[in-house]
């Protein structure tokens, strides 16, 4: 049953909605956590020797940062494009082109599997103008590609930043579809923005804090509510792109403060 499952979720990969929940969380607590969690869940087959495989993504917006308000002013309808991949990469490598939409707290996924290389040139010509023609792209979905072209053309994006994390991915045993994933080491960058170039990027969280996702498609079990109440968590809001401007916004005002300081003395 769960082979099944797992066929039937990759049929639909590219086109899936669900509902998705965070918690921050510092590393004590998450390890506490994995020990009730280990009876239901299992490993993601595709992780390293420790659990993890790392991910890193380009964020597009625009001049007026549209999808960073979106997001920040909590939009009943909330759009972001990103370009994603996992692990060191090259030209050559797998990537997921995706426009990753929320309406009412829902979360809806269209995304494309194209060679890395390809995908960045598509974006490329699509932030310049150039009107490519998708049929010369090769992609698992030449639709989502058209949809691609359309918001990023429409929205005037571009490339802005790069976030990378490593992931601790695990899944129900009895319903794959019930995800919960910790992300670590939360980094990144407005500069090198090419996933070529690695996963290096400035930390935006504290060195011992996690991000817990649940990610369900109908409603989170008994079990797992029960578990997550033990530790007194809620639902939050965290967006990791987000969080590299809120990061820098600080920054800056911190060192204005300083400014006016010394000035005063």
């Amino acid at each position: 049953m769960l082979a099944l499952y797992i066929e039937v979720i990759k049929l639909f990969i590219e086109n899936f909605s669900r509902h998705e929940y965070k918690f921050p969380m510092t590393y004590d607590d998450m390890d506490r956590l994995l020990d009730d969690l280990l009876p239901y869940i299992e490993q993601d087959e595709h992780a390293d020797e420790n659990g993890y495989y790392t991910i890193s993504s380009i964020y597009l917006d625009n001049d007026t940062w549209q999808c960073f308000y979106e997001t920040i002013n909590k939009d009943r309808y909330r759009q972001k494009v990103r370009l994603r991949v996992y692990g060191e990469v090259n030209n050559d490598s797998v990537s997921f082109f995706e426009i990753k939409s929320k309406f009412k707290g829902l979360v809806l996924k269209r995304r494309v599997k194209m060679r890395l290389g390809d995908a960045m040139r598509f974006m490329e010509a699509c932030v310049n103008g150039e009107d490519p023609n998708v049929d010369e792209y090769e992609c698992s979905n030449r639709q989502i590609l058209k949809e691609l072209k359309q918001v990023i053309v429409s929205k005037n994006l571009k490339p802005v930043v790069v976030v990378s994390y490593e992931r601790l991915a695990l899944f129900y045993k009895e319903d794959p579809r019930l995800r919960i994933t910790f992300d670590v080491n939360i980094r990144t960058r407005d500069y090198d923005i090419d996933l070529t170039k690695g996963s290096h990027g400035d930390y935006v969280t504290a060195d011992n804090v996690a991000i817990l996702e649940v990610k369900s498609d109908r409603n989170v079990p008994f079990w797992l509510v029960r578990i997550l109440s033990k530790y007194g968590y809620r639902n939050q809001t965290f967006s990791k792109y987000c969080s590299h401007f809120i990061k820098y916004s600080e920054e800056e005002q911190i060192e204005e403060y300083d400014e006016l300081d010394n000035d005063a003395v």
